[in-house]
């Protein structure tokens, strides 16, 4: 590529960029079936045609919105994870990252589950739920099963745990969503963390130093 073609494609990927951060501001102020293109586009100060020229209509730019918002925080998570040392560490910091990135971008989630009804009723819906959840279920059973191979973790079966684990993390963040002020996030995040000490990390082994005979 030229240096020209260089700076258009930089430009254009930063006009996309705008355009789905302003879609996610604006979907999660007025749910997804009030966000029409061209309030988006009012939002964003273009015009609709600015968009048309890069989205191929409203399922594209939703599609280019779900993307997003599963990828950011899935990126910031794995950062964490593979910063911290141990499988128990490791695990220990897959869970406090999710609700890391939950409390600095809660506009994503907001805009995620009003998307997620409306993306559910369009052909393949299904089958992108079930493509949403399946990389952190892998990515967590990796997690566990590398923690029990070193003895770390408990024998119970991987992917039953990381489906346990991501449950317990989404649910609070559904609760968060509907009814902010009634969840505290933090408190949450230390329960499901005490939850994993124990009953997914394997025992310490009991010191007998100074112990009575």
């Amino acid at each position: 590529m030229t240096q020209g073609q260089h700076r258009a494609s930089f430009i254009e990927e930063a006009r996309r960029r705008q355009i789905v951060e302003t879609a996610i501001r604006t979907i999660a102020a007025r749910g997804y079936s009030q966000s029409s293109l061209a309030e988006i586009a009012r939002e964003a100060g273009i015009s609709k045609g600015v968009i048309s020229y890069h989205f191929e209509g409203k399922l594209e730019l939703l599609e280019a919105i779900l993307s997003r918002v599963l990828q950011e925080p899935a990126e910031f998570i794995k950062q964490r994870v593979d910063a911290s040392g141990n499988a128990v560490d490791k695990l220990r910091a897959y869970v406090s990252a999710n609700f890391e990135f939950m409390k600095t971008h809660r506009e994503n989630y907001v805009a995620l589950v009003d998307l997620w009804e409306c993306r559910g009723s369009h052909e393949g819906g299904n089958r992108f739920s079930a493509e949403a959840y399946a990389p952190s279920r892998a990515y967590l059973s990796r997690i566990l099963e590398a923690g029990r191979a070193a003895g770390e973790f408990r024998g119970r079966p991987a992917p039953t745990l990381a489906s346990v684990i991501q449950a317990a993390i989404d649910g609070v963040m559904l609760q968060w969503v509907f009814d902010e002020s009634a969840v505290d996030l933090d408190a949450c995040r230390d329960e499901i963390l005490e939850m994993i000490s124990r009953h997914v990390a394997a025992p310490s082994p009991r010191s007998t130093t100074g112990a009575t005979p």
